[in-house]
């Protein structure tokens, strides 16, 4: 592709199969194809043939079987868009949805008053609508058929938009098959301009799910689809909560301001018939279940939040646990401690005691040396004064000798 729906072609590099448009910031499949390539000429060989639908969505991406879809998008994604339809359109009014694949969303309109119709390109895929639903179902490309100017009140394209090789010139015919306040109900992936390629893989980001290559040829974002549907002269547009929110962007878009209705405008329009009764009774019931999903979930976050506290609760139970067994183990290592010491100390005590036992033994037995002693000390004594009386008496004797030789 050379230039995108806006004219421009400066590209930005987002990754290998898409760029970003700098003029308008819309994600754009760049590889080059032909817009007949989209075009089913031959139902088993084509892209968009009934291989398509009932082979490469489940192979590729996952998705649940054909027939499965058929009672599922009844209760999950047709209720959801009816809903937001008749806050803009009520019955009666005329209504073609572009890319009705099965043809539920059709069947479930005509049911709630309206006179709706489908269209799709691969033969078996409508012959499957209109053999499953009885419903009105078109064949090939809007642009082929003669719906009159001016004779629609709606056109759903949900999912649709993106697929298409000139989006510029199919929502420029649609406009002019709707009345003058006639909408277009959209529901498409939302591109946002800050999103970066590898950051949306490091976060797995459900985005990524919808590039798409051969497939989603233009991927816009708010303002890029706000431009887009300006320059087309619909300049009146609201964006609604969208069923898959993480990825998706859903509107209503008009040439004129968009009409408003209460839950009562809504309740009313939809007594006129036995069928359209049955479809106001399903919304309840889907209000109720929505009712209690909402409930279900403020628990479930409640039941998370009270489960996290918890986790906090038993991770600092586990962290008081493992510093009470420390504390214990610790208190056990001292204990052994102390018991080594106590046996230490009565071992010591034994060893004075038998000390202070020797050493009383030692003193007796120095003692009774003492005494020993004391006692040859005064023998020895006594004999040395013994001797000292004897010289004393030969000396005297000696004198009185000498004195009498005189």
């Amino acid at each position: 592709m050379s230039a995108c729906w806006c004219g421009s072609d400066h590209f930005i590099p987002f990754n290998q199969d898409y760029q970003v448009c700098s003029a308008c910031q819309t994600l754009v499949y760049t590889k080059e194809f032909s817009p007949d390539d989209f075009i089913v000429k031959n139902d088993d060989t084509d892209f968009y043939g009934k291989n398509y639908w009932m082979r490469h969505q489940q192979e590729s991406f996952g998705y649940s079987d054909f027939e499965t879809r058929v009672t599922a998008d009844l209760t999950e994604r047709n209720l959801f868009w009816l809903n937001a339809l008749l806050q803009h359109l009520l019955p009666p009014g005329k209504l073609l949805e572009l890319g009705c694949a099965h043809g539920s969303f059709v069947a479930l309109l005509n049911q709630a008053g309206f006179d709706a119709k489908g269209l799709e390109m691969s033969p078996s895929i409508v012959e499957f609508a209109r053999r499953t639903f009885g419903i009105e179902v078109l064949e090939g490309p809007v642009e082929n058929h003669p719906i009159p100017e001016g004779s629609l009140d709606a056109i759903a394209l949900m999912d649709v938009i993106e697929h298409l090789p000139d989006p510029v010139a199919t929502m420029a015919h649609c406009l002019k098959l709707l009345k003058p306040e006639g909408m277009l109900l959209i529901q498409t992936p939302q591109y946002q301009s800050d999103m970066i390629h590898e950051e949306l893989i490091q976060e797995h980001h459900a985005f990524l799910e919808q590039l798409k290559p051969d497939e989603h040829l233009y991927l816009f974002s708010r303002e890029s689809i706000k431009a887009f549907f300006k320059r087309l002269g619909a300049e009146y547009m609201q964006f609604l909560p969208a069923i898959y929110e993480k990825y998706d962007m859903f509107l209503a878009v008009s040439r004129l301001p968009l009409k408003g209705f209460s839950e009562s405008d809504i309740k009313e329009s939809l007594h006129e018939s036995p069928s359209s009764r049955l479809v106001g009774a399903l919304l309840e019931m889907d209000k109720m279940r929505n009712g209690l999903l909402e409930r279900l979930q403020d628990s479930e976050a409640d039941r998370l939040a009270r489960l996290r506290q918890l986790q906090v609760c038993e991770a600092d139970r586990s962290s008081r646990f493992e510093q009470i067994q420390s504390l214990t183990g610790q208190l056990e290592a001292s204990e052994i401690d102390r018991l080594a010491r106590f046996e230490q100390i009565q071992d010591l005590t034994q060893m004075v005691k038998k000390s202070e036992a020797e050493r009383e033994k030692l003193v007796l037995e120095l003692g009774a040396l003492r005494d020993d002693i004391n006692r040859l000390l005064n023998r020895r004594y006594l004999r040395r004064l013994a001797r000292s009386a004897g010289f004393d008496e030969v000396d005297r004797l000696v004198a009185r000798l000498e004195l009498s030789r005189e």
